[in-house]
């Protein structure tokens, strides 16, 4: 009995055991590549809020254009923790993730009675509702315009925490959300999220209360945003109002579909182009760097809609000497 649990185990868990190797590996290996520090957090950062998307986006079919919400809502309430209340973060975070909860749960109950573009839409709706209301609205809290300054160096059980300590805190997040995440793919609420985007009314036929798994799912993304919403804040005590912008939201978007939605590793990978095309290969493209990422968003939704991992797939079955079939990343890709 034991000899065939152990090995299953391994297998279940390897992809999650590399990805540790490679995450806490990063402070060595980065700046051989141009990296610089600080970049490596701010990625893993990323990674945790794409990874979490890929669940609503990948797994559920809803493109959200407004999801940069509650990246933002975490942020200003970890920022406002750490003003106010205490610069330990264990509370601010947990704070964080109630708010942001409670957030995802009344617009997830709102925006899901629809789906596809006019789902879209309405999520765009609220996250400039948010962006507006700190802006201008709620400004004597949120700082306006010019952000939440001021903010204390936050402590973790005292102790000042920053630079490498906050690099392996983001590592030791990313690695439980990417395990988490793969958990939920392989489990009976992940079968269900598919055939939510398979065909929720057949499903609905069977007398199953797909909503409720709609809204469950919704707010399981937005923990995670809500976890690296919160980090940003830890690795960079500052909360900008770009945070709650559309753009952000489109750029995770982005993240997505270059790396390969639906695959959950896609979207991280996706995270860490997009970061690094943006703060090391742009300085020697210069003011063109935005031309040549759009190129090339354009080149893999032309010609590789499942991303860099069906990429990656295909070159794998053309070295295998097998034909490479037009994935199914692709059509998972699909909102």
């Amino acid at each position: 009995m034991m000899n065939k649990t152990y090995p299953s185990f391994w297998r279940a868990n390897a992809p999650v055991a590399y990805f540790a190797v490679i995450v806490l590996t990063m402070p060595f290996w980065f700046p051989l590549i141009g990296g610089y520090p600080g970049l490596d957090t701010k990625i893993l950062i990323w990674a945790i809020f794409a990874i979490g998307f890929d669940i609503l986006l990948g797994y559920m079919g809803y493109l959200s254009f407004g999801h940069a919400a509650f990246f933002g809502i975490s942020a200003y309430t970890t920022g406002l923790m750490l003003l106010h209340y205490s610069s330990e973060i264990v509370p601010a975070m947990l704070m964080s993730v109630v708010v942001t909860t409670v957030a995802a749960l009344i617009i997830g109950m709102l925006t899901l009675r629809r789906s596809g573009i006019y789902f879209s839409i309405l999520t765009l709706a609220f996250g400039e509702m948010f962006y507006s209301s700190a802006v201008s609205t709620l400004q004597s809290w949120t700082g306006g315009d010019n952000g939440l300054t001021g903010l204390p160096t936050p402590t973790l059980f005292g102790s000042v925490i920053k630079d490498t300590d906050v690099f392996y805190l983001t590592a030791f997040f990313a690695i439980v959300a990417y395990f988490t995440a793969r958990r939920i793919a392989s489990s009976p609420f992940g079968l269900m999220l598919r055939a939510i985007k398979s065909n929720q009314d057949r499903l609905e036929f069977t007398g199953i209360n797909v909503q409720r798994y709609k809204i469950s799912g919704f707010v399981v993304s937005a923990i995670f945003a809500a976890f690296a919403g919160s980090l940003m804040v830890i690795y960079e005590p500052y909360v900008a109002t770009e945070f709650l912008h559309w753009s952000t939201s489109g750029k995770i978007v982005i993240m997505s579909v270059i790396g390969g939605v639906g695959t959950l590793f896609g979207p991280m990978i996706g995270a860490a182009f997009m970061l690094y095309f943006e703060n090391v290969i742009s300085v020697a493209l210069h003011e063109q760097w935005l031309l040549v990422l759009g190129l090339i968003f354009m080149a893999i939704v032309i010609f590789l809609p499942g991303g860099f991992v069906d990429g990656a797939r295909r070159v794998h079955r053309k070295i295998m000497g097998r034909s490479a079939p037009s994935g199914p990343p692709a059509e998972k890709g699909e909102a």
